[in-house]
């Protein structure tokens, strides 16, 4: 038995061995698997991280051109929002819509016009230009074409769609442009390829417009001067105005009224810094030596400027003219930058629609009178608009023959090609001497000759020979150069009595066609050397001076560049004069039906400062027993819109009568509570004019009281002006020489601001003593605001826009990022 089991262990030792083998390779085996999965994981990350860097790439130039369109989405944008602004009195003629519904929707409509315009293919207004996508890119300078690729291209079988997509009711939020199938490929230099397919979608941002008020913005308005405005003082001692203003017509000289708003005095200096608001009644006079100029925001309102021998003239805002901007005198230096408006036209002047059309044909203007042109009359004169970023000339320059007097009258102004001009160029209108009459007596002619040559039987017969060719024309007749066919020359009688005959007769070519006449100068100056040469001699008598010229910008380099005519610029060091073809026509639906939007919006602002006619109050409660008045009226200004008169010379007269300490002579002083500040307030009956008001007592009978006018104007003293911060009269009003007022001025006459002088808007102060109680009766409390109409309804915080910085302006801010976005976006 020993043995057996001795044996038996023997046996057992290789077993073992074996065993041990057996498990060493397995571990074995085991540490590979573990080390083969390990690499392998490692390889597969490698991979999927490659995969991803690739899929990241493609993604990147996707973003590069989200990018791209966020900047076309922002000039759309702000292109469709600037359009709506600038017809934002379109009179609503949706009964179903809201104004501000309305705005909306021709934003979108804009918006989408401006987007589709900018992406679509020049071949298909249906398909996206996909070479302009192709542009955003960057990483295709980076990539080697060797090793690398990537492809902007669109599904096979499917075209780059081009959808605008305007959407109505619940879902207008959706309204937009769709670009559909776009696909970006890229391939890295192992072979690993990444596609995105998407469509993009560029939706139209939900702006909102300013709500308009049927208040204009009183607590940030200085000044309304009903009788104008005039500056003294010196270049040194310069005038500034700081807020809104408001300027009627300055008194004229008792046989003809004043076309005059704001009179910049010799050697006077005026800078308006700030304004939402400038409007003037009539015209601004800028004066020998003097200067003017309208600050970076300002929007400056006027029939025109008339500038004679100024030393610096600046409109650097936002300007808006109906009428022209006259250079006169020498040494001029004028600046137009910003934006230019100069929106009257005849077509807009007297359409029905317009507003302004009664008091035009009332005070019998014609052309020259309802046409915006920039004309030079002036030497030594420097004109510079290379900084303006929109120009609109809506007219032509004429030359205003029915304003010459004599004892025959010419009933009709004389049309030219140009909107922006000098004097000088009105010689090209003259008709040839050779082809008047016999040819001998010239042009002008005398009296004497002109009778003796178409005077037949006491009847008058132009002798005009229409078919004889004009070199001066290019060999071509009278007849061929677009002159009213019926009436081709027009004659102007001009009396000079110092020629001892009577007077001289002017022939002048008759254009009744406005782009004719435009066309002939053209052909006449910039395309005729000769004649150029000759003109452009003459034209260096007007600006003979170093560096003097008309500076233009390219009209192509505008934002917005607008004229109805010609555009004449002018190089003083090289003598050299160039005529520029107007961009686009004003003579478009569009552009007149704008034109009349600015015209009405003038007649607003004249009658209220509010830019809208249409909220205008025509039927305003003046007491309990129904009288009204009517805002729209063209007979009130804006001091009778706001300023409820009688009212205030009742009080001054109860409080005379009464023998209140504060009031005497028709003026009454009231300061408010110390928690209010302790300002003041002054309201003054100090017209020329006496004021009659009738009471009716209880038992019906009435008694009448005439309260006479001081006559005598309010002089603002330094003193006065520390806390003074609202004034209200019915006459003139004196700011002395270096006071700087702060608050509001309502007068009635004229405003003088001495030299030095400075005005700016307080709107918190102002909003305090307007609503300070100034009295207590039995009947209830007397504020300041009683005195305005509707005045309870201005309250502390109404204010749109101040440079006050208690003031915080509401803005609203978009995120063009948010209106670009993918839809149906797949990695393949």
């Amino acid at each position: 038995m020993r043995n057996i089991r001795k044996r038996a262990k023997q046996q057992n030792r290789g077993f073992s061995l074996f065993t041990v083998i057996i498990a060493v390779s397995l571990v074995g085996i085991l540490g590979l698997l573990i080390l083969y999965i390990a690499l392998s994981n490692f390889q597969m990350k490698i991979t999927d991280l490659k995969g991803k860097d690739s899929f990241y790439t493609a993604e990147r130039a996707l973003e590069e051109i989200r990018a791209g369109l966020q900047e076309d989405v922002g000039e759309a944008m702000s292109k469709a929002y600037t359009q709506v602004l600038e017809n934002y009195n379109k009179d609503n003629s949706s009964k179903d819509a809201s104004m501000d519904q309305l705005r909306k929707k021709e934003f979108e409509k804009n918006y989408i016009s401006e987007v589709v315009s900018k992406l679509r293919s020049t071949g298909d207004k249906d398909i996206y230009d996909l070479a302009h996508l192709k542009g955003f890119v960057d990483l295709y300078k980076e990539i080697n074409d060797n090793e690398e690729s990537l492809i902007i291209t669109n599904p096979s079988g499917k075209k780059a769609e081009l959808k605008a997509i305007q959407t109505t009711g619940k879902n207008s939020g959706d309204s937009g442009v769709l670009l559909k199938n776009l696909k970006v490929i890229y391939v890295d230099p192992n072979g690993r390829a990444a596609v995105i397919c998407t469509d993009i979608f560029l939706k139209a941002p939900e702006v909102q417009f300013p709500t308009p008020s049927t208040l204009p913005d009183l607590m940030n308005m200085i000044v309304v001067a009903d009788k104008g405005i005039i500056c003294e003082g010196t270049d040194a001692t310069p005038s500034t105005i700081q807020g809104s203003i408001y300027a009627g017509l300055l008194p004229g000289d008792g046989t003809t009224a004043s076309d005059t708003s704001i009179q910049v005095g010799s050697n006077a200096s005026l800078s308006i810094d700030s304004g939402d608001k400038i409007v003037c009644e009539g015209e601004i006079n800028v004066n020998a030596n003097s200067t003017f100029s309208s600050g970076n925001g300002v929007n400056l309102w006027a029939r025109g400027l008339n500038a004679d021998s100024v030393k610096n003239i600046s409109l650097l805002g936002t300007t808006y003219f109906a009428d022209d901007l006259t250079i006169s005198g020498k040494n001029n230096d004028v600046k137009i930058a910003g934006t230019y408006y100069g929106y009257g036209s005849v077509d807009s002047a007297l359409n029905e629609s317009c507003r302004m059309q009664e008091q035009y044909k009332n005070a019998q203007m014609n052309g020259a009178d309802l046409s915006s042109a920039i004309v030079i009359n002036g030497k030594n004169t420097t004109l510079d608009l290379s900084e303006a970023q929109k120009v609109m000339l809506a007219g032509r320059n004429y030359i205003a023959s029915s304003k010459v007097s004599g004892n025959r009258s010419n009933k009709n102004d004389i049309i030219t090609g140009e909107s922006i001009t000098v004097k000088g160029t009105q010689l090209a209108y003259l008709v040839p001497s050779e082809i008047i009459g016999d040819g001998t007596k010239g042009n002008p002619m005398t009296y004497n000759d002109y009778f003796t040559l178409f005077s037949i039987d006491g009847s008058e017969t132009i002798n005009i020979n229409t078919s004889k060719p004009v070199d001066a024309w290019g060999g071509r007749s009278l007849s061929e150069i677009g002159v009213d066919a019926q009436n081709p020359v027009q004659t102007v009688f001009y009396n000079d009595n110092s020629t001892g005959e009577g007077g001289h007769v002017y022939f002048y070519l008759n254009f009744t066609d406005d782009q004719k006449a435009a066309d002939f100068m053209q052909m006449y100056y910039q395309n005729n050397p000769n004649i150029k040469a000759n003109m452009d001699r003459y034209l260096s008598f007007y600006f003979g001076g170093e560096n003097s010229g008309i500076n233009i910008k390219d009209g192509q380099a505008y934002l917005r560049y607008i004229t109805n005519g010609n555009a004449l610029s002018y190089d003083g060091n090289k003598k050299e004069g160039n005529l520029q073809e107007s961009t686009e026509s004003a003579t478009g639906d569009g552009l007149v039906e704008e034109q009349i939007g600015y015209q009405n919006s003038w007649y607003a602002l004249n009658r209220k400062m509010i830019s809208s006619v249409d909220l205008l109050n025509t039927a305003v409660k003046e007491d309990d027993n129904g009288t009204t008045h009517d805002e729209t009226d063209s007979t009130r200004s804006v001091y009778d819109n706001l300023v409820n008169e009688k009212k205030m010379v009742e009080f001054i007269k109860g409080k005379v009568n009464s023998g209140d300490k504060n009031a005497s002579e028709w003026r009454y002083t009231f300061t408010a509570p110390e928690e209010d500040g302790g300002l003041q307030a002054i309201m003054y009956h100090n017209g020329s004019v006496d004021s009659t008001y009738t009471e009716t007592a209880a038992d019906g009978t009435t008694t009448t009281e005439t309260i006479p006018g001081m006559n005598t104007p309010l002089t603002i003293t330094g003193d006065m002006a520390q806390n003074l911060r609202l004034v209200v009269c019915t006459g003139d009003v004196v700011i002395a020489e270096g006071v700087e007022f702060k608050g509001i001025i309502m007068a009635k006459g004229t405003i003088t601001l001495k030299a030095g002088a400075k005005l700016e808007s307080s709107p918190i102060d102002a909003a305090r003593v307007f609503q300070a109680q100034m009295d207590s009766q039995e009947e209830g409390s007397v504020k300041p605001q009683d005195f305005f109409w509707d005045g309870d309804q201005y309250v502390l915080g109404n204010s749109t826009s101040s440079n006050n910085e208690n003031n915080v302006n509401g803005s609203s801010v978009y995120s063009i990022a948010d209106c670009v976005s993918y839809q149906n976006w797949k990695k393949q």
